[in-house]
Formats: structure tokens, sequence, C-alpha cells
């Protein structure tokens, strides 16, 4: 949804249609101007049921699809699916289209960190490959990404993990950040870790606690904020087990999120092969410092050494590099300004939507195809 708005609060030259599956959509309400068409999904009330709906998710595409095309549109601008990933109507759709896509399907092509696993048979089933409903979904997922008639990724690591998992080429297109909302604070900044994300092994989150279990005393205390996930009591055994202070806040309001953007001492991004990193550019934006594992699209979004610290993966040397953070102001206000400007010169939300634009323009140019599997080859 946040690129979805942004898109359309910088792009005031043109009209919207957003069709979605969610019975509401509350980001929408601030864009009175636009029409909403919803088209939900039958709520599965047992696991019979949701495989069932998963299975007739083809069908589901088609018809939406079918409504697309008869809205007239010069283009579709089309968004990941909650259910499948790439989405339904993608392979059935004439209008040009192009998707936005966030990731691959991870969960089908990555191992989960073992932290908060339970061993249950659900569990080894999904691990093994063999859970009925995750092969239906990769199978739709792998379809209609390959069905897409142009596709966008957040960074080059998204693009080359899409040609390497399903063959298709990508476009990039950077996300940006609300720089006029992401500001920085007033206040001296106080000596907490802050790590943001949904409590989810691939987050990270416990790999902050670790980092920081390994750091002498006094530890600083962690404040994780997420929206969503079931790893809360993980998460507070492993605190209490290392002896780590820990404050934990789920579903916040945004504004007590950018209080604690402004207000950290430094920002812990350990999420595990992050596709992008938004969390990392929000806390650049309000000028905190920023420590980050060198992996995935930090390292795109972070010069080291300039706008914030790379660590391998690590805790011993993340707990290091978070000690020298907070230990050393004059450094941690050196970066904090450092990626503040960064941030203003090149990662605004203006700029992501003039080069979605771009691709969008270039699509409508070529006008309606018939719905088919596309393999989309580019140098």
């Amino acid at each position: 949804m946040r690129v979805i708005a942004e898109y359309i609060k910088c792009s005031p030259q043109h009209s919207f249609t957003v069709y979605t599956r969610k019975p509401e959509q509350a980001a929408l309400l601030d864009f009175p101007l636009i029409r909403v068409r919803r088209f939900p999904l039958p709520e599965p009330r047992s696991a019979r049921t949701r495989l069932l709906r998963l299975a007739a998710m083809s069908v589901h595409g088609k018809r939406m699809a079918h409504h697309i095309d008869a809205g007239g549109h010069d283009v579709v601008f089309v968004h990941a699916s909650d259910v499948v990933q790439a989405p339904e109507i993608l392979p059935h759709l004439t209008t040009p289209a192009l998707y936005c896509a966030p990731e691959a399907l991870r969960a089908a092509y990555e191992p989960l960190p073992a932290f908060g696993t339970t061993g249950s048979f659900k569990e080894r089933l999904v691990a093994s490959g063999l859970d009925p409903y995750e092969r239906l979904r990769r199978a739709h997922d792998r379809r209609n990404v390959r069905a897409a008639r142009r596709i966008a990724a957040n960074s080059r690591f998204t693009a080359e993990n899409l040609k390497r998992i399903y063959g298709v080429e990508a476009d990039v297109v950077r996300p940006g950040v609300d720089v006029d909302t992401f500001t920085p604070g007033e206040r001296p900044r106080e000596g907490f870790v802050l790590s943001v994300g949904a409590l989810h092994p691939l987050k990270g989150h416990q790999f902050v606690l670790e980092a920081v279990a390994a750091m002498p005393e006094p530890r600083p205390e962690v404040f994780i904020v997420g929206d969503r996930g079931p790893l809360t009591a993980p998460l507070e055994r492993l605190a209490a087990e290392r002896s780590v202070r820990l404050t934990l806040r789920q579903a916040i309001p945004f504004r007590e999120l950018l209080d604690l953007y402004r207000r950290a001492g430094v920002v812990a991004c350990a999420q595990v092969r992050e596709p992008f990193g938004l969390v990392a550019l929000e806390a650049l934006a309000t000028a905190a410092p920023v420590v980050a594992v060198a992996e995935g699209g930090f390292l795109e979004t972070i010069e080291p050494n300039v706008t914030g610290r790379l660590v391998a993966r690590d805790t011993v040397a993340f707990g290091a590099a978070l000690r020298t953070v907070l230990s050393d102001a004059e450094l941690a206000k050196r970066l904090g300004a450092a990626g503040r400007l960064r941030v203003v010169e090149g990662w605004t939300w203006p700029r992501a939507a003039r080069e979605f634009d771009a691709l969008l323009a270039e699509l409508a140019a070529e006008g309606p195809s018939s719905p088919r599997l596309r393999f989309v080859r580019r140098s």
C-alpha cells in the first residue's frame, strides 16, 4: 500500500481506479478522488476451503482482469497479492500492465531461520516442499510472474533473484521516502537500539538481540517495533535468557514509530537477505545512524562509513559496530547528517514516481496484447 499511496500522491496528472481484493483499505481513504472497485475473495473457514480458494485463484483472476480490461484504462500498475504473491490477473490481462515485484515468493525458495519454529508436522511439511497449499501457491506465483508483460523490481538484488528463480528480466525502480514526514527530531538522541519490521524470523530481530548480548556491560536497551507476526513470546524469552533489556511494541501509531526513529541512538537493520530495506532509508531520513548487515538491498542503500555501517552477519562484529556508534557522538551525528542528505538528494517518492511513469508510458504506447504466458528478456 505504501507504493500505491505515494505514487498516487505524486501523480495528480493521472486519474486512478484501484481494483482491490480487500473489503476495506484504510490507506485509500486519504484519496477521495480516486475510484475504488472491490472484488473480495471468500473467507476460508478451514484448511480445506483455504486450499480450494487458492485452487480457484486463476478463475478469480480472469474475472477481475475482465473488469479491468473493460474499464478502458491506458495501463495497469499491478502490485503483489497477499495470497499468491505474483497476482492472478497477470496471465489474463490484455491492457498493458507493469508488475511491481517486491520480491520472489521467498517461502518457496529460501529456508526460514530456525528461530521461533516448534518442529511441528506442519512446519516439517512446508520445509520439505510437500505441503499441498505451498506447492500450489508456488505454481500459481511462477505462472503469474512469467506472464507479466513488464516487471519493475525494487533493487538490483531483487531483479537478480527474479531472473535466477523465474527466468524473467526486470527494470529497477527503487522506492522512496517521504522526506517531509521523516525528518530529524529536535531532542538529543538516546542510547537505545531500534529494530523495526514484522515479528518474523526473516526480519532479524533475534540477531539484533544476540548482537547486543555479545556487547560488554552496560548494554543498551533494545526497542523492537513490528506491525504483525508470531514472534512476540520467542523474542521476549530470548531477551530474558541473554539478559538484554527489551521493549517490544506491536502495531503502534505511525507518530510513535517516527518518534522512535528520531530518538534512537542507532537503528539496527539485520533483516535476512532483505530485498530492499525501506526501514534503513526511513531511519536515514530522520538522521538516525544505521548499522546494517552487508547483504541484500542494504548494499544498495547504505554507503559504508558515509551514511551508515555495513557489517558481516556476525553477532560479535555487529554488536561491536553498534557499540562504536553509540559511544561516539560525533560519528553518530556525521553518519546521520550524511544519511539525511543522501535520502533528500536521491531517494524521494517524486523521483520514484517519475521512473514508474516512464515505464508505464512505454507500456501504454505499446497498446493491448493477447493474454498469454510471456518470457520477457531484455539486456
